[in-house]
């Protein structure tokens, strides 16, 4: 990919961090619940055992979604980042739309739709956003009172949840940052750049040998966070009981303390995997696929073990 940086881009910088900030805010605020809701819902058709495996399998339809989409997605980027950006906090919207519609029992059967429009929303977002985030000359980041602010999150959500009187208007609440994220989308430069390899040539790459330490690297961070944000939330159920605001809290202790021991490395905590962190160009592509692969990874050993438990 060739990239061109963008000379006069103060004012792009500031639009691009706020619609980033309100994208996390966005995903912190439901971090903890998203999947115990999902959870829940399969626990009134079902056992508490088959429940659980039916919500892991779940997140790995969204997990085989983004690893398959992702180069098919970049293949056609024709009209710029900026409307891929568009793209991709659309999708995301609309998972929560759907989420916040299937508990209030309209969509009951819009489970794996959901899962399908999690896992496109990545591969239609994160390449474009770490396309605009170089070209822009790479926004500051947060400071740490508002990364304390997105840690804080998750307990906002949990308060939420127990004052309302529909679990659901949380995700619409959700919904609705999401779509203001858009508006600062508007005042970046749409940058236009063509993603090099085929989609079968995305994969060689993927598992080519001078590749497999990005691939690793990326699959462990994969775990981790799939660890984070799928297996500890259940944890806080069972500890808690139920308790959004138990949940809430615990779940942003955990991320303030995880803040605070990365703080010297200014990693970010409330989402999956650090912006700066991320590999620029095609490499983007695969670190985005090897962090869900290693999700997947995790997903698939809790199925087995949760099966052997039956």
């Amino acid at each position: 990919m060739a990239r061109a940086v963008f000379k006069e881009t103060p004012r792009a910088r500031m639009h691009l961090s706020l619609h980033r900030f309100l994208m996390r805010l966005c995903a912190a605020t439901v971090a903890a619940f998203l999947w115990i809701f999902i959870f829940e819902y399969f626990a009134i058709l079902t056992t508490i055992g088959h429940a659980l495996i039916s919500t892991v399998l779940l997140y790995a339809l969204c997990q085989t979604t983004t690893i398959l989409l992702t180069p098919f997605a970049l293949k056609r980027l024709r009209g710029g980042m900026r409307r891929a950006l568009v793209y991709g906090v659309l999708l995301h919207l609309a998972a929560l739309v759907f989420l916040g519609v299937l508990l209030l029992g309209i969509f009951p059967h819009g489970l794996v739709a959901i899962a399908l429009l999690l896992g496109a929303h990545r591969a239609f977002y994160r390449v474009p956003y770490a396309v605009e985030y170089a070209a822009l000359g790479r926004p500051r980041t947060l400071d740490l009172f508002w990364e304390i602010i997105l840690a804080l999150a998750p307990l906002a959500g949990g308060i939420f949840i127990s004052a309302s009187a529909l679990p659901a208007q949380l995700f619409f609440a959700a919904a609705l940052l999401s779509a203001f994220s858009l508006l600062p989308i508007f005042s970046i430069p749409n940058v236009h750049e063509t993603f090099a390899w085929g989609y079968r040539e995305t994969f060689a790459h993927l598992a080519a040998p001078e590749n497999r330490r990005v691939l690793l690297s990326s699959v462990r961070q994969g775990i981790q966070g799939a660890a984070l944000f799928l297996v500890w939330p259940f944890v806080l159920l069972f500890v808690f009981g139920g308790s959004p605001v138990g949940i809430g809290a615990a779940f942003s202790a955990t991320l303030l303390i995880v803040l605070l021991f990365r703080a010297s490395r200014r990693r970010v905590v409330v989402e999956e995997h650090a912006d700066g962190g991320t590999f620029m160009d095609e490499y983007t592509a695969l670190k985005e696929m090897g962090l869900a692969l290693g999700r997947l990874v995790l997903a698939f050993a809790l199925v087995l073990a949760l099966t052997l438990l039956q």
